[in-house]
């Protein structure tokens, strides 16, 4: 067993931690069975909740970070190499992904407003889930300087959000619904429908 795991706070079987990992509080993880953590891999910050469920594989230079927030991941869940995670630093910060869900390389995740991701979701390489922003309604400071302004963002079960597509705050994406390349969401969806465009509408049932 790696020396790492053996830092786990609970560490399952068959649990592989390769070489060049970071992770500054390994002893706030409970990892399931069958994990992987590829080169690169690098987690920063001190998360209140870090849940790894069974069957997880953390591709090369996955970055996660976050303090005192919450990180769920069911089981069959993969994150291929660059896939950022910012859970957030306030104690209603988090990730929350369901099972048998894949994000492609380069995802961006936000969890400072709470980000809720079902099962059997497909999010394509580019995939930005911005649950926070700036306060770009002061004009008395550059919004650098602004803090963090957050809502959440909910994704039911059998999503594909396609390559380059943005989802933003305050949105639920519905069961079974597909957001094509590029798109932006800034509403709620209905479901089982096919969303297109910038701001993303409905253009036909799948």
């Amino acid at each position: 067993m790696n020396t790492l795991c053996k830092k786990f706070k609970a560490c399952g079987r068959n649990v592989v931690v390769h070489d060049n990992v970071v992770i500054e509080h390994p002893e706030m993880m409970e990892v399931g069975d069958d994990v992987t953590f590829y080169p690169g891999f690098c987690m920063l910050g001190k998360p209140a909740v870090c849940q790894v469920g069974a069957h997880v594989n953390f591709y090369n230079n996955t970055f996660i970070q976050g303090d005192r927030s919450r990180l769920t991941i069911a089981d069959h869940v993969d994150f291929f190499p660059g896939c950022y995670l910012s859970i957030g630093e306030w104690e209603s910060s988090f990730i929350e992904i369901g099972h048998h869900t894949h994000f492609a390389p380069h995802g961006v995740l936000y969890g400072w407003g709470g980000l809720k991701i079902g099962a059997y979701c497909n999010f394509s390489s580019h995939v930005v889930l911005a649950t926070v922003g700036h306060h770009h309604e002061n004009t008395s400071v550059p919004m650098a300087l602004t803090g963090e302004k957050a809502a959440p963002i909910t994704i039911e079960e059998d999503v594909w959000v396609a390559a380059n597509a943005t989802v933003n705050a305050n949105t639920t994406i519905a069961k079974g619904c597909v957001i094509g390349a590029n798109s932006v969401v800034t509403r709620d969806t209905e479901p089982m429908g096919i969303y297109f465009g910038t701001p993303a509408r409905r253009v036909r049932d799948r």
